[in-house]
């Protein structure tokens, strides 16, 4: 099962590869997903934004390869903001 974070990000990874089913999405990463390239890691930064009312860093989008580490950086500030 997975928790609400995982949940809402799921969907913002099958938002932009909809070929990607839950499973899939949570081993995502830039070299295993077909089309995600630097146009489709800005789109989707900008859902992750949207999703969790949020404003990523430039410096920190360079980092965010896959979905373990854009999870990574949600926790990372769900802790700084609690």
């Amino acid at each position: 099962m997975h928790d609400d974070l995982d949940a809402r990000l799921i969907r913002c990874f099958t938002v932009i590869f909809p070929e990607l089913d839950a499973k899939e999405a949570l081993r995502a990463t830039m070299e295993s997903t077909s089309g995600w390239d630097s146009v489709a890691t800005v789109t989707l930064v900008n859902v992750v934004e949207e999703e969790f009312g949020i404003q990523i860093d430039l410096d920190d989008i360079e980092h965010m390869a896959s979905f373990e580490q854009f999870r990574d950086y949600l926790r990372s500030r769900e802790l700084r903001t609690t």
